[in-house]
């Protein structure tokens, strides 16, 4: 997965999906598809010329278990999923999907978990939200996963051109967010 500076759009709303088709980002995020209209949206990214990435807790009527995942992948023909599940994350990855681990910043406990769920299953990517919080911890966490080839993305609570600029400031290769006019 090669990002610079990239915002990834997130789909939440039909709405919005061909102007997602129609961004210079490689990826589209599909946030809130379900396993009825997938094939559908795939195939419309895929013709686009888009890489197509899944949030696994928000597809509708779908379980994120081996056989699932085995079906995104070979049935449906998703690139990539960005999940908080780590066995959904694991199987993902043998399956040869890109994997981008969701970290929610809670509190410090939450941090130093998720730090060392990605020292011992390293993803393709780590999503940080909120995007506020994540610019912030940043630094504590590229320090405490020196060595370890991740690439590093926000999300949550992006609305907002100077976010933007704050987040890729702070040395994230990309954003995602379901906010158009930054698409």
């Amino acid at each position: 997965m090669l990002l610079n500076n990239t915002i990834i759009p997130s789909v939440r709303k039909y709405k919005h999906f061909e102007q997602a088709l129609a961004c210079a980002s490689e990826y589209v995020l599909l946030s809130e598809a379900n396993i009825g209209n997938l094939q559908s949206l795939i195939g419309k990214c895929h013709q686009s010329g888009k890489k197509v990435l899944i949030h696994l807790e928000l597809l509708g009527g779908f379980k994120p278990d081996q056989a699932g995942i085995g079906l995104l992948k070979n049935y449906y023909k998703v690139d990539g999923v960005i999940s908080s599940n780590l066995s959904a994350l694991r199987s993902a990855k043998k399956e040869g999907l890109l994997t981008i681990f969701r970290v929610l910043l809670i509190d410090s406990r939450s941090l130093d978990q998720s730090i060392d769920i990605v020292k011992h299953n390293p993803p393709d990517a780590i999503e940080i939200l909120p995007a506020e919080y994540a610019c912030q911890c940043l630094e504590l966490i590229s320090r405490n996963l020196k060595g370890f080839d991740v690439i590093f993305i926000a999300g949550g609570f992006v609305k907002r051109k100077y976010l933007v600029d704050k987040i890729f400031h702070a040395g994230f290769k990309g954003i995602t967010t379901s906010e158009p006019g930054l698409w």
